[in-house]
């Protein structure tokens, strides 16, 4: 077989994992996507990196040299996350002398075995303690715990030299990814950017169903739930990556303002989409008849069409000027629905008007996204004097007495992990002796994690992945004789697995799985044994995290009530703030606040969707908390309109009905004796589209929000 016929295969085996994972676009747009995007240009040089000094130190008959350095590479680069200049040098350096003291200290003590297993041991519960310093170190901590695996399953003879070699690794690595960093500072920047519109994009499509009388409109919110807590995320990385860049930040760079003013518009964006109308079931029955609800949702899909053409230009640092937000289907379709109303009611009219006028406002944010367009300096400078953009970050408050104690999750979950390394150590040694019994604790690593529901997806995707990567091997060896091609498959393979590990965990340890049995077959032998002992340790090592999770177990399920009350008290304190005077408002508070709210939605429907794969999921009412899910965010929505609406007057704001709403969102306990008199919605005005009659319908809702919330409060 040639090597060109090879790599081609592998290369065609690699664009079929894609059309499989990649999510349900065109087949082509996704393939570009994926080789011209940050996860595969990432992947090729991370290979490169990684593979070049194992081939050089080979060459030179050094393999000692080779393992550790190609070792260190391998593991220092899954610590490095997209981030900043000066953030990425702070983890490079924690990383590479973290790195080498985990080295030295077990390879040191590796024929001592009770020695070794009371080392490794502490070690689990340590370096899972990392996460109370953040999610950076907790990664480190993590990866280090995988580096102690690897030095247990080399066995290096020489610890100084091997640490040294691990050192050498990172360092190389490292210095690679810096350098790149240093030549293309806003490359994470602009992909997280693309990644948003992208989000925002499908975002806008589901946004588009509402209006289809045909999808039904239950499932269709669930849908824009997930999608709202997937944009948010979006945002969440981009305000971490250019928030914290002192450099992008610096009121000097022109670049920096620019992508600070892009980061802005997006947020601007969201917000237009998600109030994209709202009492969709009112717009279905008041435009039953008629083309203007197909006219609408059509527009719709044209705007989310425009947003992934930008998506895909976005990256560059020049203007695109699109076509679709202004070409002619866009126009002629939206005249076709404004002479279409001269048909309609006035309360058929004003709907369709308040639809035009917020797709107006999308169509204005994504020129200005576009064509590279900022604010003025006036308006920049007020900004910055308006908005602490540090409070927009969010930070990690480090305290390790806090944490030391039962009630802290990390620290019952650091406790876990060391007492499943010992049961580890005490299993292995009940059974014969073998060179990869490593892979269990380096199972142990990857998919025990702190939650029931992660540790089970992580299971399945691991064994899965692990399985399907036995038989891909296996097929490879069995057609496959000479070592050298089956090592160009295992760099192929290597490839696809750095290419997936941010995207999909199964379609990755599918790729590292053959991987890893083509090159170590190759160069000890002994296929047989090697594919007995992955999949032995593997199951081992998947049957004990999921056991070992009823052990200081940390349930989803007991947080439920609690997630409730952190988004139904981050909605009132929005809506205090939307119905503020636009003068009065100040500018930090008002922006916490709509964030908040989004993030307490959030971290609520992540707690019901993973609650939903706990043990007790069958004692949980989940229509009821779907439900309650879907109120609160109908509710945020609404009050997303009411803050962007340039017609909001405070003294539209009844005072009776606003207290009516908190007192229901607080489950009834702002009032003393129902001495407050209720508002009967039904007597405003709902087709004036006014601040009034918005907080009548946030009243309703809130009315429906206490009834379904009463099985989970009492």
């Amino acid at each position: 077989m040639h090597y060109k016929s090879v790599i081609f295969a592998a290369f065609n085996t690699l664009s079929a994992f894609i059309i499989l994972f990649m999510g349900k676009n065109s087949i082509g747009s996704t393939i570009s996507y994926f080789f011209l995007g940050e996860y595969f240009s990432d992947a090729l040089r991370t290979t490169i990196t990684v593979v070049l000094p194992i081939i050089l130190f080979f060459y030179l008959g050094n393999p000692e040299a080779a393992k550790g350095i190609g070792v260190g590479a391998l593991l220092i680069s899954l610590t490095d996350l997209p981030d900043n200049r000066l953030n990425k040098l702070k983890t490079a350096l924690s990383s590479i002398i973290v790195f080498f003291l985990a080295t030295l200290v077990v390879s040191s003590v590796l024929y001592h075995p009770y020695l070794t297993a009371a080392v490794v041991v502490m070690a689990a519960f340590g370096c899972s303690m990392f996460a109370v310093y953040g999610q950076k170190l907790s990664l480190i901590g993590t990866m280090a715990l995988i580096v102690c695996t690897f030095v247990m399953g080399l066995h290096p003879a020489r610890p100084l030299y091997f640490s040294s070699y691990i050192l050498l690794g990172g360092v190389w690595y490292y210095v690679i990814s810096l350098i790149q960093i240093l030549i293309r500072p806003y490359r994470s920047l602009h992909h997280a950017i693309f990644e948003c519109l992208m989000s925002s994009a499908s975002f806008l499509n589901a946004k588009a169903k509402n209006y289809d009388v045909d999808v039904p409109l239950d499932p269709q919110q669930k849908e824009a739930i997930k999608l709202h807590i997937k944009v948010n995320q979006k945002h969440e990385l981009i305000r971490n990556l250019l928030l914290t860049d002192k450099y992008a930040m610096n009121p000097d760079n022109p670049k920096g303002r620019l992508l600070l003013e892009r980061a802005r518009l997006l947020i601007d964006l969201y917000e237009q989409l998600n109030a994209v109308h709202y009492d969709y079931a009112l717009v279905r029955k008041t435009l039953a008849t008629g083309p203007s609800l197909k006219l609408i949702a059509s527009l719709i899909r044209l705007l989310a069409k425009e947003l992934e053409q930008l998506g895909r230009h976005v990256r560059s640092a020049k203007a695109y000027k699109g076509e679709v937000a202004t070409n002619i289907e866009y126009q002629q379709q939206r005249i076709v629905l404004l002479q279409e109303m001269e048909r309609l009611n006035e309360s058929q009219r004003k709907i369709v008007l308040k639809v035009v006028s917020n797709m107006n406002d999308i169509v204005r944010i994504i020129e200005m996204i576009r064509g590279n367009e900022r604010a003025t300096e006036k308006h920049l400078q007020e900004l910055s004097g308006k908005i602490s953009y540090p409070l927009f970050i969010t930070g990690d408050r480090f305290s390790i007495k806090e944490h030391l104690t039962l009630k802290s999750p990390i620290f019952r979950f650091s406790l876990r992990l060391a007492i499943c390394f010992l049961f580890g150590f005490l299993l292995i040694w009940q059974l014969e002796p073998s060179k990869y019994s490593y892979w269990l604790f380096l199972t142990l690593v990857i998919v025990a994690r702190p939650k029931f529901s992660i540790t089970w997806k992580r299971n399945l995707q691991r064994l899965k992945g692990s399985m399907g990567g036995v038989v891909i091997g296996l097929i490879i060896i069995y057609f496959v004789k000479s070592p050298a091609v089956l090592l160009s498959f295992s760099v192929v393979f290597l490839l696809g697995f750095y290419a997936f590990n941010r995207l999909n965990y199964t379609v990755s340890v599918l790729c590292i799985t053959p991987a890893v049995i083509l090159t170590l077959g190759s160069y000890q032998g002994h296929f047989d044994h090697l594919v007995h002992d992955r999949i032995i340790f593997t199951v081992l090592g998947c049957v004990i995290a999921i056991f070992a999770t009823y052990l200081f177990p940390i349930w989803d399920s007991q947080q439920l009530r609690a997630k409730i009350t952190d988004a139904v008290t981050a909605s009132i304190r929005y809506l205090e703030v939307a119905i503020q005077n636009h003068v009065d408002r100040n500018e930090n508070q008002s922006r916490m606040a709509r964030k908040n709210a989004n993030l307490s939605l959030s971290g609520l429907s992540e707690a019901i969707d993973s609650a939903s794969q706990e043990p007790m999921r069958k004692h949980i009412d989940f229509n009821g908390l779907y439900d309650v899910q879907a109120i609160i965010y109908q509710i945020n929505a609404i009050i997303t309109s009411i803050y962007l609406s340039g017609h909001h007057q405070p003294g539209q704001a009844n005072a009776l009905l606003v207290k009516q709403i908190i007192s229901n969102l607080n489950k009834g306990t702002v009032l003393k004796n129902h001495a407050l008199p209720r508002v009967d919605v039904r007597d405003l005005n709902h087709d004036d589209h006014s601040t009034s009659q918005k907080l009548a319908h946030i009243a309703a809702l809130s009315d429906e929000f206490k009834r379904f919330s009463a099985c989970f409060f009492g």
